[in-house]
């Protein structure tokens, strides 16, 4: 695809990075666009917005650092120096999720804002952001498909891009595009249940567990159509797969559960 958006002298401007850029902005725009009418104060909002950002980016390098550790290199010195190097790619998502979750709901309480309201809040805003960052993925060729021969593919042929060098030139499952969708799908869903929400019809918190359920559903269906390196295996799942069904389970608990 487009890995590199366009370089001047020894400037580039990664795909990725611009994507998941534009997916923070978007999210953020969502986020005070509808801060009003949930009764936040957008000062304080910009805080959370901040701690958030920052602990779910360093939770997101700091899982695809676990993740893949053995393969940087021979020793800890070299797996180090790879890490800093590739800084812009390489981010688990549940590693964000994790972190930025925690300092959410630090920074909530903090701030004196209702954590679970503000993450009702939050949850659409999410879904919309991943969906760019998604896209991102599928212009750097990371996270990537399995070989297919279905009709709805993609060939990459950039040596570039983050694509598997055995999967050059060979047809792809555009994994990156259907999670994209997936996410589009899951915030038109959850901006439709704020609506509910604002009017006092949805208990906090539902939305939040309802994007956990929908979202570890999606990711864990999209996990069979990867092919790129899914880290180690268990019970023939990986780990995203595993912390999926994890989430899902813990989500659907609190949404049956009693008011």
């Amino acid at each position: 695809m487009h890995p590199v958006i366009f370089q001047f002298g020894a400037f580039k401007l990664p795909a990725y990075g611009l994507m998941v850029a534009c997916g923070y902005l978007a999210a953020i725009l969502y986020v005070f666009n509808k801060a009003r009418a949930a009764g936040f104060d957008k000062e304080k909002l910009s805080d959370l917005v901040f701690y958030t950002v920052i602990s779910g980016m360093l939770g997101a390098k700091f899982f695809y650092a676990v993740t893949y550790w053995e393969e940087f290199g021979p020793d800890t010195a070299s797996r180090l120096v790879f890490l800093f190097r590739s800084f812009q790619y390489g981010f688990v998502f549940y590693g964000g999720l994790v972190f930025g979750a925690a300092a959410f709901f630090l920074a909530a309480r903090r701030g004196g804002i209702p954590p679970l309201k503000a993450a009702d809040l939050f949850a659409p805003a999410l879904a919309l952001g991943h969906a760019f960052g998604r896209v991102g993925c599928f212009l750097a060729g990371c996270c990537h498909g399995r070989p297919t021969s279905c009709p709805v593919s993609v060939t990459f042929t950039d040596p570039a891009s983050e694509v598997n060098p055995l999967y050059l030139g060979v047809p792809l499952h555009p994994a990156q595009l259907y999670e994209a969708a997936g996410n589009i799908a899951i915030f038109l869903a959850l901006h439709y249940g704020l609506k509910r929400s604002l009017a006092g019809r949805l208990r906090p918190g539902a939305l939040l567990a309802a994007y956990a359920a929908l979202y570890s559903a999606l990711r864990f269906s999209l996990e069979f159509l990867r092919g790129d390196d899914r880290g180690g295996l268990l019970l023939g799942l990986s780990p995203a797969q595993l912390i999926s069904l994890a989430v899902m389970a813990a989500a659907l608990v609190f949404l049956k559960a009693k008011k």
